[in-house]
């Protein structure tokens, strides 16, 4: 019997407004895009991802460590960019306040109140702090009986040892717990970790999974 439900924030609550998760809207307003090669970017995120990857407990180490990170791939990339540019990057990243970097799926609140009165709803979402506040700003926090954020334990769902968190706090059972996420790779950790898992596909991407496809919360919320 399902008791929990785990879910991902990343394209199954939002989704990135620029539908990039590091070229946001505020990268691309204050980057002269024409000017980059876009394969050599895509390869400097790529290969200074795992600065993102270290533990960011706070808003203030969170910026450091994204700072640090934008610095880095602006470097290979060979790119000047002035100061108070970067800062807008990073300050909009860590602080954003005109929801410039997320959109919010549909009926995500609504379909959440519902689930929350069924089931104790978690997190388990590779982020940083900025997470908490986009969620507490949308009122969405209060239907999450806790939110693991990946940076405060200074490990990623790969890493297979962040589930083992909310099982032992939750003491959560085989079976007893359906995880929700975008990315198959993760699922099958999950199952490994004995839940059940469904596919999100929020834009409907996706013609082959191991594992059910789903859309929305629909079929949960009925």
């Amino acid at each position: 019997m399902i008791k929990y439900l785990i879910l991902d924030m990343g394209r199954v609550l939002v989704e990135p407004a620029s539908g990039d998760w590091i070229v946001t809207n505020e990268f691309i307003k204050n980057v002269d895009l024409k000017n980059i090669n876009k394969d050599k970017l895509k390869e400097a995120i790529k290969t200074s991802r795992c600065l993102l990857d270290g533990k960011a407990e706070t808003l203030q180490e969170e910026y450091k460590m994204i700072m640090t990170f934008y610095k880095e791939v602006f470097q290979k990339i060979d790119y000047n960019i002035e100061e108070k540019k970067l800062e807008n990057i990073v300050n909009n990243f860590v602080y954003d306040e005109n929801d410039s970097k997320y959109l919010l799926y549909k009926d995500v609140k609504v379909d959440l109140e519902k689930l929350s009165k069924r089931y104790t709803i978690l997190m388990l979402s590779d982020n940083w702090p900025c997470a908490f506040n986009y969620l507490k700003k949308h009122g969405i926090d209060q239907y999450f009986t806790k939110i693991y954020i990946s940076s405060v334990y200074g490990k990623r769902k790969q890493d297979k040892v962040l589930f083992d968190y909310p099982i032992k706090e939750f003491n959560i059972k085989e079976n007893e717990a359906l995880f929700i996420d975008d990315n198959e790779e993760l699922l099958d950790i999950a199952v490994e970790k004995g839940m059940q898992v469904l596919h999100m596909d929020r834009n409907k991407m996706l013609t082959t999974s191991k594992y059910e496809i789903i859309h929305d919360f629909s079929k949960l919320v009925k």
